[in-house]
């Protein structure tokens, strides 16, 4: 006869692990990081890996909110290369004011956005491969505006935009605008997503879009918002991205994408409900970037940090499952 007892306490192991895996996993990264090479831990590393990690983030917070409903969007690697490309080149081969060239780069970003949501919401098309037709698309508009080639322009690059993406840091802290602007997208879209009704009413889509339906909520223009805000997303970060590199690089939206998915989904992986959310996701997020920081350090190749990101979305992923067999 099987022993109950020892039944429960395998039960309450996975939930240990489904519960706190990734944060301990992440500790024990730094630890061991630490103990290897003590630059890992130097504050200027430190500021330095938060400032590169920023777009990163950017990316993975629109993402976590398609993902709460339920959705998929490739597209946003798309947008964040063709909206890059569109900015660079106005300001360094048509001299357009920076200020124009943005506003010029968040329309195009919200145009692709709603695009996106019409297309699945109310024509109710698949998410997955509705947004992978959009990106497809959106790196032959980079093409064509780009030719394919890096446009460098630091010459011809404004001090203001400049600041956009590296800046003067702040002396009370040290870190540069992108941070900010990373640390203030991160704060609206928590307060959105578990502050706020339409927050609620996004959780209850991604739960039972039907049931949703039923109790009064209006799944379709919900998520709709949801790819708009992924569309302007992805052009902060195109911003943030350009202004620190003064330069367009080819399809640089592709090298991010599967980066911030395994972020949004460590996310979710250490949530005790399974959910994506935001705080889940920032954790993600410095999951991955400490990894990829202290391999770099300690001088290990491009294969490797590949190899280190994908096992960490697998991990990601058996945490999410051993989570939901416990619940």
């Amino acid at each position: 006869m099987p022993d109950s007892r020892g039944s429960r306490q395998g039960l309450d192991v996975l939930g240990f692990i489904s519960a706190y895996g990734v944060f301990i996993t992440l500790v024990a990264c730094i630890v061991i990081f630490a103990v290897l090479d003590s630059r890992f831990i130097e504050i200027d590393n430190l500021r330095t890996q938060l400032g590169l990690a920023a777009p990163l983030l950017m990316l993975s917070l629109g993402l976590t909110v398609v993902l709460a409903m339920g959705d998929f969007d490739l597209s946003i690697a798309g947008s964040l290369s063709a909206s890059a490309a569109a900015i660079v080149v106005l300001i360094v081969n048509h001299d357009w004011p920076w200020g124009l060239a943005v506003l010029v780069g968040i329309l195009f970003g919200l145009v692709i956005g709603t695009v996106n949501g019409l297309l699945v919401s109310y024509v109710e098309m698949p998410s997955f491969i509705t947004t992978l037709a959009t990106f497809l698309i959106l790196l032959g508009v980079e093409y064509m505006i780009s030719d394919g080639r890096n446009i460098t322009g630091a010459a011809d690059m404004p001090d203001l935009y400049r600041d956009l993406g590296i800046g003067k840091p702040e002396p009370w802290t040290e870190f540069t605008s992108p941070v900010w602007i990373a640390a203030g997208l991160a704060i609206i879209l928590w307060l959105l997503m578990a502050k706020t009704e339409l927050g609620r009413y996004m959780y209850a889509i991604g739960g039972n879009p039907e049931a949703a339906r039923l109790s009064g909520i209006n799944v379709k223009a919900l998520r709709a918002l949801g790819f708009v805000i992924v569309g302007f997303v992805a052009v902060i970060a195109a911003v943030s991205q350009t202004a620190r590199t003064a330069s367009s690089i080819p399809r640089v939206g592709i090298s991010l994408l599967l980066s911030a998915y395994a972020a949004a989904f460590l996310g979710a992986a250490a949530s005790r409900k399974g959910l994506f959310n935001v705080p889940g996701t920032v954790l993600g997020v410095i999951f991955l970037q400490a990894v990829q920081s202290g391999l770099t350090i300690l001088g290990y190749d491009r294969d490797i940090l590949d190899i280190s990101r994908g096992s960490i979305l697998v991990l990601a992923m058996l945490l999410t499952a051993l989570g939901a067999r416990r619940r």
